[in-house]
């Protein structure tokens, strides 16, 4: 039989520890550096690490698909990845959706910056209607991508930024009308100012929302 656990000792009033200097600014500044320079490596090593090899996305498509015209064919021959697929609501798919959607999970690591990586493609009426990724491989003409910093891919993209009030914050990209493009926003302790952190691509109407999930 376990005994009970003790209450922590605390130390009497007037025995208080003194409290730590303060760190000096420059090592602060320093810190920030590494944190910033680890990230960096981190990116990296992603970039490296994951299989498959490199592909656009922007307005009109991701790599050689089409939106709103590939086939499921087509996107099965492109995608790489284990994958999930769901032809109905039931089995926990990771959004609603209308038609079907396919799940392709990157090679080689099952998250990124914390988040989960993977492709979710949404077909409907036997076309590519949506994409959805938070896979490295994965850049805009104007060389953004995952990890990019929020004030860069801004200016490159000349996007429209949602700031920080909303439930999934964003750059809205240049798009035709009947298109949404968005990229994704995130941030962590060790880039505070932001980093893109995916991408959503999608014709009209759409397979799922974003921020679906």
């Amino acid at each position: 039989m376990e005994s009970p656990r003790q209450p922590a000792q605390f130390p009497a009033p007037g025995e208080q520890p003194p409290a730590p200097p303060e760190m000096p600014k420059y090592l602060t500044r320093r810190s920030a550096v590494a944190m910033a320079i680890g990230f960096s490596v981190l990116l990296v090593i992603a970039l490296t690490r994951f299989g498959g090899g490199s592909a656009t996305i922007s307005p009109k498509g991701v790599g050689p698909l089409e939106i709103g015209k590939a086939t499921r064919t087509q996107m099965q021959t492109f995608a790489r990845g284990p994958i999930n697929f769901w032809f109905k609501q039931r089995g926990n798919p990771p959004v609603p959706f209308k038609g079907e959607l396919w799940q392709y999970d990157c090679i080689g690591q099952s998250t990124i910056f914390g988040l989960k990586c993977r492709t979710l493609y949404g077909i409907t009426n036997g076309h590519v209607a949506t994409v959805e990724t938070s896979n490295p491989q994965f850049y805009t003409t104007a060389k953004t991508h995952i990890g990019t910093a929020l004030a860069e891919a801004r200016r490159r993209e000349h996007a429209t930024w949602s700031g920080w009030n909303v439930k999934c914050p964003h750059l809205t990209l240049p798009a035709p009308k009947s298109i949404t493009f968005l990229a994704s926003v995130s941030r962590s302790p060790s880039y505070p100012g932001g980093f893109v952190s995916g991408f959503y691509l999608s014709a009209t109407p759409s397979s799922f929302a974003f921020c679906a999930g």
